[in-house]
């Protein structure tokens, strides 16, 4: 049974969210003040976690920032009352895994829910193996990414995006190839929310090496492993 964590300021949205998803047999936990949501972070863990961007005190996109450095690798969809591109480019940028503007509908929420989690679940193949291309070695089970031996914590998303990448060293991969990879296919995104996560995964390696330059970009076309 997944345990969810549940952050808005606006009780009448929070207490039909909750109810909602406790009838989809998840364990909720839920909160209107995202400061006692960051002090329950701090002792207790989630599978996935849904905050509302615009609150008082702290706003959705620092209570990301502040829960990812006590749990890395957790999941979070924002929700914002505002259907807009620019709210998901902030959201996407930051690390977020989905997004979803108010208002919504118990089933749309339901399927962006549900795909990240599953996004999120380990594979249990033991098949799988790990991914290696010259420094670059991927972790497909747990998503766990190492860049000449240090590691680099990539978003779930983030994760499945380079995999996508890696498996086809030198391939030129579209930006739908890399959509279908990422995302379930119930959920839209535009090509600039890939775009948005391949600078994200650039940042990140480059801070942990000023010279990798693991993507390469083909104009017109899509992305490539460059190793």
């Amino acid at each position: 049974m997944s345990r969810i964590l549940i952050v808005d300021d606006e009780v009448e949205i929070l207490k039909p969210l909750e109810s909602m998803l406790m009838e989809e047999n998840f364990r909720v936990r839920s909160f209107s003040n995202p400061l006692n949501a960051l002090e329950f972070l701090r002792t207790q863990s989630v599978d996935l976690a849904i905050f509302d961007i615009k609150m008082p005190e702290l706003n959705g996109l620092d209570l990301l920032r502040h829960a990812r450095e006590i749990h890395p690798g957790l999941p979070i969809i924002f929700l914002s009352s505002k259907n807009e591109d620019a709210d998901q480019l902030v959201g996407f940028s930051i690390g977020a895994d989905d997004y979803v503007g108010k208002p919504f509908t118990k089933q749309l929420l339901l399927l962006r829910v549900k795909a990240v989690l599953r996004r999120h679940a380990p594979m249990t193949n033991p098949t799988m193996k790990l991914i290696e291309v010259g420094s670059l070695v991927i972790d497909r089970e747990r998503h766990l990414v190492q860049w000449e031996g240090q590691g680099i914590e990539l978003t779930v998303t983030e994760c499945l995006l380079l995999i996508s990448l890696a498996e086809r060293p030198g391939t030129v991969r579209k930006r739908q190839q890399l959509m279908d990879a990422c995302y379930d296919g119930a959920v839209f995104v535009s090509d600039r929310t890939i775009d948005s996560h391949i600078r994200n995964i650039r940042g990140k390696f480059k801070a942990v090496d000023g010279t990798a330059e693991p993507i390469g970009t083909i104009q017109g076309l899509g992305y490539k492993l460059k190793l």
